[in-house]
């Protein structure tokens, strides 16, 4: 994997050797090879599961021969970028394959590494009160098991495992690439497909033509996923302003390919992450001038280029269908599983059953989009409790005293979470991975963190493995 290990002739004590900030042309050449990835993915799918699983080989390498799980973190990067690609090729693995590869590996790093002394204990609280509905739905269903409970479940233990490392900028960088690379890949799909395909836009929905047949609402989510990442690298260079200025293209277009879906939560995910971020990004005195210039620039580039070249390219559809806030029955399937609850509110139906409360409204037993009514409906009281925790480690996430950039990251990841889960529920397992990447410490400086309040829930003194703990 280009980039990511810098001295591939010492693999094995990778972990014990400082890494470097990574340079122009080592990002330019992995960013190369992934570019054509999908168009060759589509023609070639069984390529799609080659490439799967070479990349759950080399997280198990990594979490055999390293002394560290920084690497393996990166790995999981990776997978939730990739995702997609796997998933819209149509690989002959599992459906649930992202979800399982990151809790699989999230599990055995916990134990491999012997963190478990050094977790934080909310993310437990969260899985023991998952489980009770299993024991409430009427009978086993283990698909939908399966598929309702494998992201929330993931969350939890990518939540056990950030909550143990700390993560600085060489790595940081590693790991935002890992999340670009795979999203600039389907983002090539989409352009080449909008630029070649001879595509008739509408104002009226997503459209799938342009995505190659692939859910324009995951698709649009995963391509911010790495808008997220480009985004965030862009910050982490200091005296590289080419890397700096790819980065800041790459944000851009992104966003460009997410808006050629027209399907709207992407960019809604991108906007209110990036928002957040920059809150505390303002507080930085080198990152507030960069943040300025960028959205500065940003804006006349919209404004002046991007905005009218859209508009010609849609044929004037993309401002119909961006100003349209019609939910697309998701308002319906919400009072549906509100009402359910109000029926059943101990402990819910149980796990995988309110889409059988759809049926009469939509002729179909259709999934719940947005995973806090589904909370509701399918475990009841406990499905708040469930929430009322996601609420109170968003918020301590939010007033923690670690640096801004620090505080940016976790938080925005958090907020991109919260707001994918409104629209698409747990899908994908980029919202588990992103919550959980809230859970790690950052240091982008390469001075030390003053330790953090014990006060608040992510923060008690045994929730971060500090540098002495993990060597780098």
């Amino acid at each position: 994997m280009p980039s990511f290990a810098p001295n591939i002739r010492v693999l094995g004590r990778q972990a014990d050797i400082p890494l470097v900030d990574l340079r122009y042309s080592e990002v330019l050449r992995f960013l190369i090879l992934h570019a054509p990835l999908m168009l060759i993915f589509t023609g070639l799918p069984f390529l799609a599961t080659i490439h799967s699983l070479i990349t759950l080989a080399v997280g198990l390498h990594f979490l055999i021969r390293d002394n560290t799980p920084v690497r393996v973190a990166w790995v999981l990067a990776y997978i939730a970028s990739a995702e997609i690609l796997w998933r819209g090729a149509e690989s002959t693995l599992i459906w649930e394959y992202g979800k399982y590869t990151v809790l699989g590996l999230s599990l055995l790093a916990l134990f491999k590494y012997r963190l478990l002394s050094k977790i934080t204990l909310w993310p437990l609280l969260f899985l023991v009160l998952l489980f009770p509905a299993v024991f409430v739905t009427p009978y086993f269903d283990r698909e939908a098991i399966s598929f309702q409970l494998a992201g929330p479940i993931t969350l939890g233990i990518a939540s056990l495992f950030f909550s143990t490392i700390e993560l600085r900028r060489p790595d940081l960088q590693r790991f935002f690439l890992a999340m670009v690379a795979p999203s600039l890949s389907m983002a090539a799909l989409i352009i080449y497909n909008a630029l070649t395909g001879n595509i008739e836009f509408s104002g009226g929905g997503a459209n799938e033509l342009v995505t190659g047949g692939i859910g324009a609402n995951q698709v649009t989510s995963a391509v911010s996923f790495g808008v997220m990442g480009a985004f965030f690298f862009a910050f982490l260079v200091y005296k590289d302003a080419l890397l700096r200025n790819l980065m800041i293209g790459l944000a851009i277009g992104l966003t460009i390919a997410s808006v050629l879906t027209f399907s709207r939560a992407g960019l809604w995910n991108t906007l209110g992450a990036v928002a957040i971020a920059a809150l505390f990004l303002s507080r930085d005195r080198w990152r507030s001038a960069k943040l300025f210039n960028t959205t500065l620039v940003l804006a006349v580039l919209g404004l002046v280029v991007i905005f009218p070249f859209l508009t010609n390219l849609t044929g004037g559809t993309l401002a119909q269908r961006f100003s349209d806030f019609d939910s697309t029955g998701r308002d319906v399937l919400v009072q549906i599983d509100y009402q359910v609850f109000l029926d059943n509110p101990a402990f819910g139906v149980g796990v995988g059953q309110s889409v059988y409360y759809h049926i009469p409204y939509f002729g179909y037993p259709k999934p719940t989009h947005t995973e806090y009514t589904r909370l509701l409906a399918e475990h009841g009281s406990l499905g708040v409790l469930v929430m009322a925790i996601w609420a109170l480690v968003t918020l301590a996430r939010m007033v923690s005293r670690h640096n801004p950039f620090s505080k940016s990251v976790s938080t925005s990841f958090t907020i991109w979470a919260l707001l994918y889960m409104l629209h698409s529920a747990t899908r994908m397992v980029a919202p588990s991975l992103a919550f959980g990447l809230g859970a790690a410490r950052f240091l982008p400086d390469d001075e030390q963190e003053p330790e953090p309040d014990v006060a608040a829930p992510e923060q008690n003194g045994k929730s971060f493995a500090h540098p002495h703990r993990l060597r780098r």
